[in-house]
């Protein structure tokens, strides 16, 4: 799983999302990425602290309380911070549709071979009737509706994406999958990312 967020706290947190590791200190978080600081008396001791009413204490550092200090602060905090870490990677990462009458046959060709012979490790994520891969810098849809309506079967097509064995295909049932569901909304392409 990506690490994209830190939670830095003495006492274990249960229930973390895949995408959040948990530290200990402060030092220990990747300074690039969302951070969320428990507890009142660590947020006072960092230079970005003003007030209780402020909880963003640097660019990519917030904090709240902890759960003993104020239960309903702490798990509001936690959500808002998940919406943040979520945003974050929603601004970040570039969906393409592919549409299979405009896509110009070089770019197909090699969208092909990256799927059926690439030995890179892929996580792919079928739902209802879109297949989303993640290619280079960004992930691309393909509708199997559209494959169908083309005559290309979508079971054909899940049954090549498997003979490649560096490739995991996921669904909607799938407990890693169910964990962002939730959270993502309409947003389903980025999942194979988050599994990575």
């Amino acid at each position: 799983m990506n690490v994209l967020g830190y939670i830095v706290s003495d006492k274990k947190i249960r229930n973390l999302d895949s995408v959040v590791k948990q530290v200990n200190s402060l030092e220990l978080a990747d300074k690039g990425k969302p951070t969320l600081l428990v507890g009142w008396e660590n947020a006072k001791k960092h230079s970005g602290y003003t007030s209780i009413l402020n909880k963003k204490l640097d660019e990519n550092l917030y904090w709240t309380f902890s759960k003993t200090e104020s239960r309903y602060d702490f798990e509001k905090d936690i959500y808002n911070f998940y919406n943040i870490i979520y945003n974050n990677i929603l601004n970040n990462i570039k969906y393409i549709y592919i549409n299979i009458f405009k896509i110009k046959y070089n770019k197909l060709k090699k969208i092909l071979y990256y799927i059926l012979y690439s030995d890179k490790d892929k996580n792919i994520y079928i739902n209802n009737n879109m297949i989303y891969i993640p290619f280079e810098d960004s992930v691309i849809g393909v509708s199997l509706n559209v494959l169908e309506y083309c005559g290309i079967k979508s079971s054909k097509v899940i049954e090549k994406i498997k003979s490649n064995p560096r490739n995991r295909i996921y669904y909607d049932d799938d407990r890693v999958v169910f964990k962002f569901l939730g959270r993502l909304r309409n947003n389903k392409y980025i999942i194979p990312y988050l599994i990575e």
